[in-house]
């Protein structure tokens, strides 16, 4: 990228942009293909709201392309939580939250890596299929949460889940076969027992709903004798669990 081009782009000086553009028309179409990034992305990974604004109007196009890390400025907005510029983003195209980057990662996978809970939240009212969208490990959001202990977006996630009524997104497995369920009460799967003192499933044993019997998924049915029709409560029950007992990789 040109030199002042990029200071324009750091500093987020759209006054200086439109004086570039005075002294040469061209210069937001002669960006190197082998630059690091485009203008959009330096912008957007600083948070320069208005700079973002002003190059979406010129070149639109920028906000679908991946720098040489395989990242768009919607992953980069998204993992450093500007939410103006997130929503300035999907003016663009709402298929931005689902465009994959490196390692098939979203923007929603790298809001919820990061803990970027009002991003998450953002990315699900635009579009709630984000939820299904898997990185090459096949992790789902709700794994990536999980394995990231980021357990207010567990509890935006599990809210949008229920809402739009998505709860196989819970059964979906990562490469390790794993569910997000399973995950949750990994280092406790075989101490089942002990989690007798979570008083809606007091007598429950939790290895019996994630066993091989039921070929790795959760069977929803299973809970409502023990709390009618909210399967997704055990996420809940399971969160100050996980924390004082999830350490390290589950697998």
């Amino acid at each position: 990228m040109e030199r002042k081009l990029l200071e324009a782009s750091l500093t987020g000086d759209v006054q200086n942009l439109h004086q570039l553009l005075r002294d040469n028309p061209l210069i937001l179409h002669t960006v190197s293909l082998a630059s690091s990034g485009n203008p959009l992305h330096v912008a957007s990974a600083h948070g320069h709201i208005d700079f973002v604004k002003e190059i979406t109007r010129l070149r639109p196009d920028f906000a679908k392309e991946l720098n040489e890390d395989g990242f768009s400025p919607m992953h980069m907005a998204s993992a450093n939580g500007y939410l103006e510029i997130v929503r300035e983003l999907m003016k663009v195209d709402r298929k931005l939250c689902r465009l994959q980057g490196r390692e098939n990662k979203t923007p929603l996978h790298l809001a919820v890596i990061k803990g970027r809970v009002d991003v998450v939240s953002e990315i699900l009212s635009a579009c709630g299929e984000c939820l299904e969208d898997v990185t090459v490990q096949r992790d789902t959001a709700m794994h990536l949460s999980i394995k990231n202990y980021q357990f207010e977006v567990i509890r935006v996630m599990v809210d949008w889940i229920r809402e739009m009524k998505k709860e196989h997104v819970l059964n979906m497995k990562d490469e390790h076969d794993n569910t997000a369920l399973h995950l949750a009460t990994w280092k406790k799967q075989r101490q089942a027992s002990s989690l007798s003192y979570l008083p809606q499933f007091s007598g429950l044993h939790l290895h019996l709903l994630l066993s091989d019997n039921h070929n790795g998924n959760f069977d929803f049915r299973l809970l409502r004798p023990y709390k009618e029709n909210c399967p997704l409560n055990i996420l809940f029950c399971l969160l100050p669990f996980i924390y004082n007992n999830l350490t390290g990789s589950c697998r």
